[in-house]
């Protein structure tokens, strides 16, 4: 076969054949394109739907009226009655022909620049955020969003950057268009916006920041107001000037760029300083109810937007972002309850309220100094929690209610000594390695805190190192089971006055915090000790409507478990030796019911406090200066603790007295002198815990090394006590041989006092000092059996009632026991009356022998007036 000839080339398909390429190419796409279209429409139809009739009754329900100020928000209490009203701000609806052209330019060149072209949705834009949204593997870094779709979302819809809510916005736009102008679009867009500081529209915003009408706005006004409502936190001028200049000169930037004013107009606006006026007349006043509900609020709408709170930070780093992040979104949701709209329902008690707020006002009522802003210079604040529901029922921010500033949650303080069972002896309880009747040696040591009132005990229960309120016991405590396990415990109970710096501070076993603690944390925190060691998420918000969003609360999650039953009824029951025992540094607090609770003073008396509790209600009281200064006379026990005792009092007097239920797993023991657990019947019993020397003996290798650390500790203790007991063993036959060398003659009492020599000189029989003892009581009993006798019956006897005679004074017998090896409670100080130990005074100092029983109340004349 011959060879065929090759077609010869048409010129135009090598021009054609690029253009083929591109034409199938693209039919191609489409086809893709439509086929990935309808595997998305009918995976998600009933999606698309949905969001597609949500649009078409959005704008088929719309009205002009919808872009005018939100309602009022308005606070309930627990019975439903009003307790404030937060005003939106005093705004007003400027009509687009009042509106300066200046801003408007400013919002279509900064926001959607082919505003006056698109029919609602801007394909372009919307096509290089979607380019973005790829490049930057989903996250959103540019939007595409009109201004008739963010007119639509701040009318209508949530902040959430959902795709439902894009879609909406999608479906709604080109309806929107079809119904309104653009001016009109542009004219609610203005009106809709939030400029900060409770600036709601423009018109409030031009006042409030440059004291003008919208219309006389200049163009580096203009710009400014442009960027605050872009993000109000984060560019506003009053708390955050560089950023609002910063992005002022931005807007003015992409002005010039996109034509809409000159580079010369630029310069002259970017050269302005920004100055602003803050020309603010006040809503309605917000009181100690309503600003702790609206931040209970706020932080739960951060709950539904998936926040996750933090309260322990491993470094500065760690803490500085996430304060940055915290306070960026806080203030966004705390600005929008206050912009309106909200209806918030709360646990808050209008009558427990009035008689918290009563009883700290009267208490405090004899200190008359005032501060140069006219608030009195003496503070207080309280905090009492429901515990059979976790929710705060009472909040009292201040002396009287004309404070708008709230000390029971926005002011953080040292806590001193309340903190230490939160801190220190619950979490050691949980270990399985302390429990009540355990042992710690009270002395003071190098780099160690002191006692108040320079007190060592020595070995000493933690029952009683708690109730006396012992620094040196709890440092030892908590360096024990490490500074960082003790603030993980703090941490999950929402303490919110943590700082990275306090990791591994030793100081926070007594309350030295970086920055402090709340009287709200430190109620909440007393309040798992009285709910068996369960931890409430609630604050006091029972309930939030939205005006555009309906029903915004979803709840909190459960209870959290803190500490075990065990250890919460432990603590429970040591701390009640804070007010019944007569070294609980709390005595006399008592309010005829079961309650527990401990004092708490910080140096130089700065802050004092009281936190205690029923089986009902846990109350936390603080009072001191606003700005720390010393209070001589002033203790936990006095004022903060009077406060207690007054209110709950009241508050429980109408209710059945009811005690903790001791845990099956919880067990009352004899306890020996080492303080450990003991089958002899000793005459002291404690409680122990199985779950928690379960817990201990779980991990060996530690209860081993625990186990000989403390028959070391045991063993030094019998050790001691023998040294102790031969020492007064020898003080007390020297003093007999010298009682007997000094009689002159013999009578009943001479037997009694040679045969207690005798017994004393045999119980030293194995010892060094027998051989030398024994002559010298030899001849002293020698001495004294060739004196003469002498007939008691010349002594006429003293008679304390009738028939009841006793031997003359110098004559009776002594009590020999020595207070060092005494049991504790037979050597306290027996002062007339009964002694109130408070942690921070000095008994040897301020006690006057002269007082009567009861009369004692510590610091009471430097105090001031006041006490009861």
């Amino acid at each position: 076969m011959g060879n065929k000839k090759k077609k010869p080339k048409n010129p135009w398909s090598v021009f054609f054949r690029p253009i083929k390429v591109i034409i199938f190419a693209f039919l191609g796409a489409m086809v893709l394109g439509c086929l990935i279209g309808g595997v998305v429409f009918l995976k998600y139809q009933e999606e698309i739907i949905a969001c597609k009739e949500k649009a078409d009754s959005i704008i088929q329900n719309t009205t002009k009226t919808d872009f005018s100020q939100p309602v009022d928000t308005r606070i309930y209490d627990s019975g439903g009655s009003l307790i404030g009203t937060i005003n939106s701000g005093h705004y007003e609806y400027v009509p687009i022909g009042e509106i300066s052209q200046n801003l408007q330019d400013a919002y279509v060149s900064q926001e959607d620049k082919r505003f006056y072209k698109h029919h609602g949705i801007d394909y372009i834009s919307l096509a290089r955020a979607g380019l973005k949204l790829v490049k930057n593997k989903g996250e959103i870094t540019q939007g595409g969003s009109t201004i008739t779709q963010q007119v639509i979302k701040n009318t209508y819809l949530t902040q959430e950057q959902t795709f439902r809510r894009k879609l909406t916005e999608f479906f709604a736009a080109p309806r929107m268009e079809e119904k309104y102008s653009k001016d009109e679009i542009l004219e609610f867009y203005c009106n809709t916006n939030f400029y900060a500081n409770r600036c709601y529209g423009v018109a409030e915003a031009s006042r409030y920041y440059f004291d003008k009408e919208v219309k006389d706005l200049t163009l580096w006004e203009a710009a400014t107001l442009v960027g605050i409502s872009n993000n109000p936190s984060r560019y506003d001028p009053v708390v955050r000037p560089e950023n609002a200049k910063e992005k002022r000169n931005q807007i003015l930037d992409n002005m010039a760029r996109n034509k809409f004013i000159t580079e010369e107009e630029r310069d002259f606006a970017k050269a302005q300083d920004l100055t602003v006026l803050q020309i603010y007349e006040p809503g309605t006043k917000e009181n100690y109810q309503t600003s702790y509900a609206i931040y209970s609020a706020a932080l739960e709408l951060m709950k539904n937007d998936g926040f996750v709170f933090q309260y322990v930070f491993e470094n500065k780093e760690d803490y500085d972002s996430y304060r940055e992040q915290y306070q960026e979104l806080y203030q966004s949701k705390s600005d929008m309850i206050r912009n309106g709209g909200f209806e918030i329902h709360t646990s808050l008690e209008t009558e427990i309220q009035n008689s918290l707020q009563n009883v700290l006002d009267k208490r405090l009522e004899g200190f008359k100094d005032l501060q140069e802003n006219g608030k009195f210079a003496l503070q207080g604040a309280a905090v009492c929690v429901d515990n059979q529901t976790g929710y705060v029922v009472a909040i009292v921010g201040g002396r009287g209610t004309d404070d708008e500033y709230n000390r029971g949650f926005l002011s953080k303080r040292q806590p001193g000594s309340t903190i230490k069972p939160l801190i220190d002896y619950a979490p050691a309880f949980e270990t399985g390695y302390y429990y009540p009747s355990r042992l710690v040696n009270d002395y003071l040591f190098d780099k160690g805190p002191k006692n108040s009132g320079g007190q060592y005990f020595g070995s000493i229960s933690v029952r009683e190192a708690l109730n006396r309120s012992l620094n040196t016991v709890a440092w030892q405590v908590l360096a024990d089971i490490g500074v960082n396990t003790g603030i993980r415990y703090l941490g999950k109970m929402d303490f919110v006055g943590i700082s990275y710096l306090d990791n591994g501070n030793n100081s926070m076993s007594i309350g030295g915090f970086t920055e402090g603690a709340r009287v709200v944390d430190m109620a909440k925190g007393y309040s798992v000790l009285a709910n068996n060691g369960m931890f409430s998420n609630n604050t006091c918000i029972t309930g939030i409507t939205s005006q555009y969003d309906g029903e915004v609360y979803k709840g909190n999650q459960g209870d959290d478990r803190i500490f075990t039953e065990d250890t919460a009824y432990m603590i429970t029951d040591v701390l009640k030796g804070t007010l019944d025992q007569p070294y609980g540094t709390g005595h006399g607090l008592g309010i005829g019911v079961p309650a527990a609770g401990k004092t708490g003073t910080t140096n130089d008396n700065k802050d004092t406090w009281f936190c205690g509790y029923t089986k009902y209600y846990t109350t936390a009281v603080w009072v001191g200066y606003d700005t720390p200064k010393a209070m001589p006379g002033v203790y936990g026990k006095t004022y903060s603790g009077r406060i207690w005792q007054d209110f709950m009092a009241e508050i429980n007097s109408s209710l059945p007295a009811r005690d903790w239920d001791m845990p099956a797993t919880v067990s009352l023991w004899n306890v020996d002198s080492t303080g450990e657990k003991t089958t002899a019947e000793t005459g002291r019993k404690d409680l122990f815990s199985s779950v928690a020397e379960a817990a201990a003996r779980s991990d060996a290798g530690r209860w081993k090394l625990f186990e000989e650390k403390r028959n070391a500790q045991i063993q030094a203790q019998k050790e001691q006590e023998a040294v102790q007991a031969l020492q007064q063993a020898l003080a007390d036959i020297q003093a007999i041989i010298g009682e007997l060398n000094a009689l002159e003659y013999r009578d009943s009492t001479t037997d009694e006092t040679i045969a207690r020599a005798n017994t004393i000189l045999q119980n030293l029989a194995a010892t060094e000092y027998y051989e030398s003892l024994k002559p010298q009581v030899d001849e002293a009993v020698r001495r004294a059996l060739s004196l003469p006798k002498q007939d008691d019956s010349g002594h006429k006897p003293q008679e304390i009632g009738p028939g009841i005679p006793t031997a003359p004074r110098e004559t009776a017998p002594r009590e020999t026991i020595p207070r060092e090896t005494a049991p504790r409670e037979t050597w306290a100080p027996t002062f007339p009356g009964d002694w109130d130990y408070e942690e921070d005074w000095d008994y040897e100092e301020d006690w006057d022998p002269g007082m009567g029983p009861g009369d004692y109340e510590p610091g009471a004349e430097a105090a001031g007036p006041g006490i009861g």
